[in-house]
Formats: structure tokens, sequence, C-alpha cells
């Protein structure tokens, strides 16, 4: 639309007479206008007890993005913590993701108070906006949690603490140094938040040790995260790869030949 003001006071007048498929158009079009005026409407969709699961989630989403393009979000920010803790996990999840976006720094307190809640849905929610702020504080929060924390808790954030883009060396250095250390049910776990990173010559040495894991399911994880890399990315693995041939697993087989089809072409 030529008036985008006009654009958007239409779309707000929509809102409450669309159906969900409308709603599912509209929403995104609020977020990336980043104005004031539709932060309240978002959040409205985003607490709403009648609100369909689906709108919850991308009013979430939608509403973080506009907040990190508004000026004012304190009485915004207050109102998303308050409903942290409400009785409805599916709230409490919304909330937390419209929480997360970069640089809200000062929501960061109170996600570490919900850090430990009940519902495991609501926890990786948790992780997943403190991860997203982006602030040190959490990554040295989180990376302590790994040591102490519950089965659960330790879960959520080997699965997300890869977006640390901004400290990759140290996260690479943690997914490795704990792998060791944590239990056999998280490996795979840690394995799958690894194969987010870049490959790098000490990721493929760690690699080669553990496609020689007694764990049928570390050594297929392993192999998973291969198959998402360029070939001559891995070629240092071939022969520990053509070993694999054989192994007793058939999942395991079945991925080692399909790697060793791709890297035998380099």
């Amino acid at each position: 639309m030529s008036d985008p003001e006009s654009g958007i006071a239409i779309l707000l007048e929509a809102l409450p007479h669309a159906d969900t498929p409308l709603l599912i158009k509209i929403i995104p079009l609020l977020g990336y206008a980043g104005k004031d005026r539709v932060l309240w409407p978002l959040y409205d969709l985003v607490v709403g007890g009648a609100t369909d699961e689906q709108i919850r989630a991308a009013a979430a989403v939608q509403l973080g993005l506009a907040a990190s393009l508004s000026r004012d979000v304190l009485s915004l920010n207050a109102a998303l913590i308050n409903m942290l803790d409400h009785s409805a996990p599916s709230i409490r999840i919304a909330c937390a993701l419209a929480l997360g976006w970069e640089g809200n720094h000062p929501a960061v307190s109170a996600l570490i108070h919900h850090f430990d809640d009940l519902d495991r849905d609501v926890q990786a929610a948790v992780v997943s906006a403190m991860v997203s702020v982006g602030d040190g504080y959490v990554f040295e929060f989180l990376t302590t949690r790994l040591q102490v924390g519950l089965m659960e808790e330790k879960r959520s954030i080997l699965l997300h603490l890869w977006r640390f883009a901004e400290k990759f060396p140290d996260v690479e250095s943690v997914y490795i140094e704990n792998m060791g250390d944590i239990p056999m049910e998280l490996r795979v776990d840690g394995l799958t938040g690894l194969g987010m990173l870049p490959l790098t010559t000490r990721i493929v040495d760690f690699y080669r040790r553990l496609l020689a894991d007694r764990e049928p399911r570390v050594r297929l994880q392993v192999l998973d995260n291969l198959l998402g890399c360029k070939a001559d990315d891995y070629h240092l693995l071939k022969e520990e790869i053509r070993l694999l041939l054989n192994d007793g697993d058939l999942p395991v087989r079945q991925a080692a030949i399909r790697l060793y089809g791709r890297v035998k072409l380099q």
C-alpha cells in the first residue's frame, strides 16, 4: 500500500473479523511493520485464552519482531513477563518466545527465573528466548547449568547453544568437552547441536573418535551430521566411514553407504 500507516490501520481493523487462514497472512505483515501500534493487538493474540495455537505461535514470533523494532517496550516486557506465571503452558511458551529478541536484556533475569518451569516445552521456549537475546551472561549461565542442571534443562541447552554464533569457538568447546560427561540419553542431543556448527578440523577429529563409539545411536548421529556437509569437508573420514559399511546396526550401515558413495567421488 502507498500509505503504510493506512495499511496498518486496515490490517488492525480486520483482526477481530479474520479467520485462521487470513490471520496467518495478516500477522507477519504486522510484525514486519514494527510500529508501536501493532504491539498490543499482537499481544492480545498471544495471551488470548481462546486463541488458536497456530495463531498464538505466529503472533508470538511476530510480536518479538515488532518489539525489536519498537522504541518503547517497557510496558510490553512487563506484561509478557507477568504472563510467564500463567497457568496455561501454551501461553507461557508464547510469552517466553515473544520476549526472545536480540538485545532484550531487560527480560533476561525474568527468563532465568522461569528457567526451571515444570513443563518441558515451556522450559525449551525459555532457553530458546534466552539464546535469542544473545546476552553474554546468558551464555555463562547456560554453560554452568549444563554442569549442574536437571536432565531436561541440559537437553534444552544442548539443542540451542549452537545459536550463539558470536561465541563460536567457545560453543564448539562446550559441546566437545562436555560430550564425555553427559548421560548417554543426552549425547545424541549434544551431537545434534554440534552438527549445526560449521565443520572444523577439531570437529572432524572429534567425529573420528565417535565413529568408533560402541553406541549405534552415537555413530548414526555423527553420520547424519556429516550428511548435511559437503563431501570434500569430511573426506579425511573416508576410511572410518568405509569401516562402517559392515556395521552391525542397519541404520548405521545405510547412512555409511550414502556417505561413502559421496566421498568416493572426491
